[in-house]
């Protein structure tokens, strides 16, 4: 079995090495990373390696990360260059989304132009014919309904989560990845929603 160094993978896969460190981190793989020197540390080690075959299973996550899948199913309902920069743990919601939009009449020409994570909760922009009262009305309830129900899937891997409130970045976490948003600040598990804290960490929005 081959071994490559971490620089010549993340090379291999087409991203950084902070990148391919990240994701590394996210996934819990840390334990299939050999390093020789035994006190380096995972972030900055330049002698760490992993089994060259690990590339595959890096090529899929990427390509769920991306939503391959999803863009290619349902491309019907997207725009050509739609914008999905959310985690993979809220795919099932996409999926929602999309289902809806297939529904919709197509008098109202509905296409899904961005998702996106905003303060721990999902963001969508959509094109449709805002001159009718009927679709106006339906796309803002579709919106509201997937921003509250991201408030309670993990982002990064679709399991019950919680709002994480942190001085860096909030997000929506399961018990497993909450470490991702640490350290929280006080308030955090008393949050439920980030738009009706008080204007803390701002409000919804429909971009």
């Amino acid at each position: 079995m081959g071994f490559i160094s971490l620089s010549e993978a993340a090379d291999r896969l087409g991203i950084s090495l902070l990148s391919l460190r990240d994701l590394i981190d996210r996934t819990d793989r840390k334990e299939t990373i050999l390093d020789p020197d035994p006190t380096a540390d995972f972030w900055s080690s330049s002698t760490a390696v992993i089994p060259e075959r690990d590339l595959r299973t890096y090529e899929h996550m990427l390509a769920r990360r991306r939503f391959v899948r999803f863009r290619d199913r349902y491309a019907d309902v997207l725009v050509d260059e739609v914008e999905l920069s959310c985690r993979p743990g809220w795919k099932s919601l996409l999926e929602r989304v999309a289902e809806r939009l297939r529904w919709m009449p197509p008098a109202w020409n509905v296409r899904l132009r961005k998702a996106r994570e905003k303060s721990g909760y999902l963001i969508l922009g959509i094109e449709y014919d805002s001159d009718r009262e009927d679709a106006r009305n339906e796309i803002a309830r579709l919106r509201e309904e997937v921003r509250l129900s991201s408030l309670s899937v993990c982002e990064e891997c679709g399991r019950h989560g919680r709002f994480r409130y942190s001085p860096s970045r909030s997000l929506t976490l399961c018990d497993r990845h909450a470490r991702l948003s640490e350290p929280t600040l006080p308030g955090d598990g008393a949050i439920a929603d980030p738009a009706l804290d008080g204007g803390r960490l701002g409000k919804p929005t429909s971009d």
